[in-house]
């Protein structure tokens, strides 16, 4: 392989996630200005009787395809002089996010296995770009160090079975130089019966609604260990952000929204239990969203449209998916009662959150071909999400501004109920009390 400096282990990982053995990359680093037009070629043709070698009689030394490492094992002179070597231990190997971890001790993992039906050992993706193999087992795991129950590894499964649909292509969002992260939207009884958030601060952090940091932290954990995104080898975003550390899971809204929910518009019934993953790459609060009268509601939806359009999505998710639009109850309810329908604000905000050519810069190359002019950020106005969630109140809306490449289309799935559902939702109840309400 022939890479620019800086990536030799991106390059490592990538070959891993195809099954070669470690020593598969032959890899040459050069600087990166040979890779602009019009460089200086030297540093390539000075090492070209070694990058032929490498593709002609390059043989592997070790055949294994999987590699299983040993268990670790921690001591300490108490409990928590133990905790802390482990944690020490992780953060050595990389296998953490940088935060403390819960030991994920045999007894919590068995825990955390009776949230499924599925055998421990049964495989459920391989997470790429490292392609470390995914076993319910580790799924546990990952969610037993993130402090996670039993109740959620319905959810977490199926959110790991969604992000790695071929349809997505995770292994770009894992590694790429963009500051994207998933995102993950439950549907269904489920989201209220695992105290998943979809009221006041359903982005997080919440006490009361514990769920959807523990499943969003715990599949961050799942990308390091066994997918390989550590930055600077396993992914390359330059800046990584806040949200990558719990990524953003909540709920819809469903019982307050006057339209049909996520899950309906996306083929599936109303009374099934779906999870969403898309992948985002900023967040934006809009203030002043206010819909009691035409005028005002008008007003809002411009502003809503001029943070979407300043996104930048047009040069990279025009096909699929461009973001998704929160309105709180108290905005929705409105809306609606002025007559927007959910089709009807998507054609709105597609319409005015085109932008002209001549504003794109050196974007317009990247714009869809012909481009339109104005061009609008994606091909059909239904790819906007919008979503009713949050607290119970207007005067804010939110956008989710959708990650670098459109091929990372929205995957939906359903979740599966283990058949101990209700005992396990009794044992929620008697350890965190009462279900609060999403208020």
């Amino acid at each position: 392989m022939v890479t620019r400096a800086g990536f030799s282990r991106v390059v490592a990982n990538a070959f891993a996630g195809l099954g070669f053995p470690n020593d598969a990359p032959s890899v040459h680093e050069f600087p990166t200005r040979m890779f602009l037009p019009g460089s200086d070629l030297t540093p390539l043709k000075e090492n070209i009787d070694k990058i032929i070698e490498g593709l002609t009689r390059w043989e592997p030394s070790n055949r294994q395809r999987v590699y299983t490492p040993p268990k670790a094992r921690v001591t300490g002179k108490d409990y928590r002089e133990a905790v802390a070597n482990m944690n020490n231990l992780f953060l050595r190997n990389n296998w953490s996010d940088g935060l403390p971890l819960v030991p994920a001790t045999r007894e919590t993992i068995d825990w955390i296995l009776t949230g499924t039906d599925l055998p421990r050992d049964q495989v459920v993706a391989k997470i790429l770009p490292r392609g470390g193999i995914a076993t319910v087992e580790l799924i546990a795991a990952t969610l037993a160090m993130a402090g996670g129950r039993p109740e959620y590894l319905p959810v977490f499964i199926a959110t790991v079975q969604a992000m790695t649909d071929p349809r997505f292509h995770h292994e770009r969002m894992n590694s790429t130089t963009c500051s994207v992260y998933p995102g993950v939207i439950v549907n269904g009884p489920i989201a209220r019966q695992i105290r998943l958030n979809s009221g006041y601060g359903c982005l997080g952090p919440d006490p009361k609604h514990p769920a959807g940091a523990a499943i969003g932290r715990a599949l961050r954990l799942l990308i390091i260990c066994a997918g390989g995104a550590v930055p600077g080898s396993g992914t390359m975003s330059i800046f990584g952000g806040p949200a990558r550390y719990t990524n953003i899971v909540f709920a819809e809204d469903e019982e307050n929204s006057p339209w049909a929910p996520l899950h309906v518009d996306r083929g599936y019934p109303k009374d099934s239990n779906i999870v969403t993953f898309v992948a985002l790459a900023g967040t934006a609060n809009v203030n002043g969203v206010r819909t009691t009268t035409e005028k005002a509601a008008i007003e809002s939806l411009v502003v809503t449209a001029a943070f979407m359009r300043h996104s930048g999505n047009w040069t990279h998710s025009f096909e699929s998916f461009p973001g998704v639009v929160l309105f709180a109850r108290n905005a929705a309810g409105p809306l609606n009662e002025l007559g927007w329908t959910k089709k009807r604000i998507q054609e709105f905000l597609w319409e005015h959150s085109k932008v002209p050519l001549r504003d794109l810069g050196h974007y317009e190359h990247e714009a869809p071909q012909p481009a339109p002019d104005p061009c609008p950020i994606t091909r059909n106005p239904e790819n906007i999400m919008v979503i009713v969630a949050g607290g119970d109140q207007s005067g804010h809306g939110y956008w989710m501004q959708a990650g670098y490449s459109g091929e990372f289309v929205p995957i939906s799935t359903e979740i599966k109920l283990p058949r101990n559902w209700d005992a396990l939702l009794e044992r929620a109840e008697r350890d965190l009390g009462p279900l609060p309400s999403n208020a």
